[in-house]
């Protein structure tokens, strides 16, 4: 269709690796650079590309154009971007309308340890249990690679990694096996279970979601001393956030942000942190790779933004306020912005403001304001569990929702239906026209003198059938 994906040289290796359909369609943009990007025949929008310190390719977009200058930083976590002298210039060169700020930890109670801090426990853990045991490090399909070769070049043994992990070139210098391998920090699971058992690596990452302690055991096969306890740690910045009751968000949010955590830890009881326990322990350090709300709190106040928002969007059953940055920042912020930037801040204002009504309120809302009452025509559901029509009163007790979005199937559909019912009515009028022209023939015919050559009809005659 013409639509392109702009992201970072690693995203786009990563993506064309994955889905090499893509790479068409996938534009490169330099990290640290500002580039021009046409939206229209007319007009651009400047877009400056900045590290986000997330994932692997991860980076954070600042836009200039007609809606003033907007910062989005997607995931991100920048340790060192706390100051706004430490900002780069694109930043702080002219006022930020609207920050977008990554809000996962965006509440005072979610505040942890650094990643050098943390990193250096998990050595710690790694070097205090590692020496005879299984150790599993669960971490997600991309990311924290850093700290797996943080581990191994303190403990002088390899992490082991996924035959299917997509792990970017830049990391080939860390990988056993590759021609460009400096560092054996990084290896394949084939390749390590094909040496022998005693030289094999005894420590492996695992996905996270998977650790749990019914399958610890199960986890470590093919890992040096794989028949002894395992254990497993689980770098997360909910860590820190798990068992603090006072905390509206800490526990709900914890168990479904950082799915297996909670379940994890409460499966093994009393013996989850224990490292004596047969079956093994789960041990989890707050090492995230989203900011912590001391340094979102830090990055806000460095920006200066005239408003901000989060990015990460909240199931309905969060409580949208803990975890909302206009809430806890809106002190640091300085209140000048674009008219753009207002209009766009409205409508994020007034779409979470409508997912907060209640039923009854969001059908009075819309009978006000989106719609003429008087025009209405109201109509009993003939199910209560899928009524016919989509909005009635309030008082009868039906609320509005919005039509069913069709699937590609369902699409097709229509516009088969739709181009047969335009085929049906041009066969109608063409037949029509045709009946006319051969009545008229008829009523002329006994004024013809001679016989012509026959003429075929104007139309075949399956049609006229």
């Amino acid at each position: 269709m013409g639509a392109r994906i702009h992201c970072s040289a690693t995203t786009k290796e990563l993506l064309s690796r994955k889905w090499p359909t893509l790479g068409r369609h996938v534009k490169e943009l330099e990290v640290g650079e500002t580039h021009s990007i046409l939206l229209t025949a007319n007009s651009s929008v400047s877009v400056t590309v900045i590290d986000a310190g997330h994932c692997p390719g991860a980076v954070m977009f600042l836009f200039d154009g007609p809606m003033g200058r907007v910062l989005h930083t997607g995931d991100f976590r920048r340790e060192d971007l706390t100051t706004r002298e430490a900002l780069p210039t694109a930043v702080t060169r002219a006022p930020v309308d609207v920050l977008m700020l990554d809000n996962t930890y965006a509440n005072p109670k979610c505040t942890f340890q650094g990643r050098r801090e943390a990193t250096k426990e998990i050595v710690e853990m790694c070097a205090k249990y590692g020496g005879d045991r299984p150790i599993l490090l669960g971490v997600d399909s991309l990311g924290k690679e850093d700290l797996a070769c943080a581990v191994a070049a303190a403990l002088g043994k390899p992490v082991e990694m996924a035959n299917n992990r997509h792990l970017p070139k830049e990391y080939n210098r860390f990988l056993v096996g590759t021609r460009d391998c400096e560092f054996g920090y990084l290896i394949r699971r084939s390749l390590n279970e094909s040496m022998d058992e005693c030289k094999r690596t005894n420590i492996r990452c695992v996905p996270k979601q998977h650790v749990r302690p019914k399958t610890l055991r199960k986890l470590v096969e093919g890992l040096k001393f794989g028949d002894r306890p395992p254990i497993a740690i689980l770098p997360t910045g909910w860590s820190a956030v798990r068992g603090r009751e006072d905390d509206p968000i800490s526990m709900e949010t914890a168990r479904r942000n950082e799915e297996g955590l909670r379940d994890s830890m409460s499966e093994l009881g009393a013996d989850a942190a224990d490292p004596d326990a047969e079956e093994g322990c789960i041990l989890s350090v707050a090492y995230s790779l989203h900011a912590p709300y001391n340094e979102l709190e830090d990055f806000v106040r460095a920006v200066q933004p005239g408003i901000v928002m989060g990015n990460t969007r909240m199931s309905g059953d969060d409580q949208e306020e803990s975890r909302d940055p206009s809430v806890h920042f809106a002190g640091l912020c300085t209140g000048k912005n674009s008219d753009a930037a207002i209009a766009m801040f409205e409508i994020q204002g007034d779409a979470a403001h409508e997912e907060s009504f209640g039923v009854g309120e969001v059908v009075e809302h819309i009978l006000k304001v989106r719609v003429n009452a008087n025009e209405v025509k109201v109509r009993t559901p003939t199910s209560t569990k899928q009524p016919s029509v989509r909005l009635v009163a309030a008082k009868e007790g039906v609320v509005f929702s919005p039509p069913r979005r069709r699937t590609w199937q369902e699409e097709a559909k229509r516009k088969r239906e739709a181009w047969d019912e335009r085929c049906r009515t041009a066969l109608q009028v063409i037949t029509m026209q045709v009946c006319d022209a051969q009545n008229a023939k008829e009523l002329n015919k006994e004024d013809t003198k001679g016989v012509g050559a026959k003429k075929r009809a104007f139309v075949p005659n399956f049609m006229l059938a």
